[in-house]
């Protein structure tokens, strides 16, 4: 008997917005490589995601490889000011050749105009970077859509649990976000899922909507970016019972806490978990909700 795939089960609704999206001219496809095409899932919540094969060099109305070239250019632009830019022999052994990318397309005509009416909160620079892609696709002649947002994962050692990475968007406050790791999700048939990210990363907000997330790993110092946290999404809990109230607030550049966090769990004296809604305000500061589970000893 065939499942529905475990975030499907967790959050039937996290997909509602491929409709919405799709009205605005987004279009989502899975790329990835014919190895491992029969154990993705092409029709995640219902929705046909467009193939790609990064082998394939058939002739087409557009180019693959130079799709796939912006995906990571566009990606690095997103992830700049983090000075986490993945390079593309990463791209290619890591997610094309195991797994598979959802990426987020936009027909050129209402990406320039996005580009446009936008206002990127990440990095001044964006739009001015964003400009320049538009020159070398002109300049190239490349006609195809432009990725404006995705979602990539590899599977680990563990049966059906993968390793995520790489949430972005540049288009806010449509769900875009939310939806491409939801389709992604359903596409790998996740049961588990871990991550790195930051303690001040917007993402976090994305990433609560999927659960609590368990600080696997507190205080990450030898990742690039500052204030980086291993933690896990189990979707394979049942909808609802979500642990709503924090212990504390945690500042997201107080190290020292988060060190301490790390003992903790070394320790065996506690567990803790990222809450929804993955920031708050207060007094004008952000923070990050945490409940801290003390254990038996």
């Amino acid at each position: 008997m065939n499942f529905p795939p475990a975030v499907e089960t967790r959050f039937p609704d996290f997909a509602d917005q491929t409709g919405k999206l799709a009205g605005l001219g987004v279009e989502f496809f899975l790329a990835s490589n014919e190895t491992v095409r029969p154990h993705l899932n092409e029709g995640p919540y219902g929705y046909k995601l467009s193939w790609l094969d990064f082998t394939d060099t058939t002739e087409k109305d557009w180019s693959v490889r130079e799709f796939l070239n912006l995906f990571n250019v566009i990606n690095g632009i997103a992830f700049g000011d983090r000075g986490i830019p993945m390079p593309q022999w990463v791209m290619v052994d890591l997610i094309l050749m195991p797994a598979a990318a959802l990426i987020a397309g936009l027909p050129q005509d209402e990406f320039a105009a996005m580009v446009e009416r936008s206002t990127f909160r990440f990095d001044t620079d964006v739009k001015q970077l964003l400009r320049k892609v538009q020159e070398d696709m002109r300049a190239s002649g490349y006609r195809g859509p432009v990725p404006v947002g995705g979602y990539c994962a590899a599977p680990s050692a563990e049966p059906g649990r993968w390793v995520g990475w790489s949430l972005w968007s540049l288009m806010p406050a449509v769900g875009l976000g939310k939806a491409a790791k939801a389709l992604a999700l359903s596409a790998y048939r996740a049961q588990k899922l871990d991550g790195v990210t930051q303690y001040d990363n917007s993402a976090l907000k994305v990433h609560t909507e999927f659960g609590a997330l368990k600080v696997l790993v507190a205080t990450v110092p030898f990742h690039t970016s500052p204030g980086s946290f291993v933690y896990q999404s189990d979707l394979t809990l049942p909808a609802g019972g979500e642990l709503s109230e924090p212990s504390f607030l945690l500042d997201p550049f107080d190290y020292s806490r988060q060190q301490a966090m790390q003992k903790d769990i070394e320790a065996g004296r506690s567990e803790f978990y990222v809450l929804p809604p993955g920031h708050v305000r207060r007094d004008g500061t952000t923070y990050v909700p945490i409940l801290e589970k003390e254990l038996p000893r």
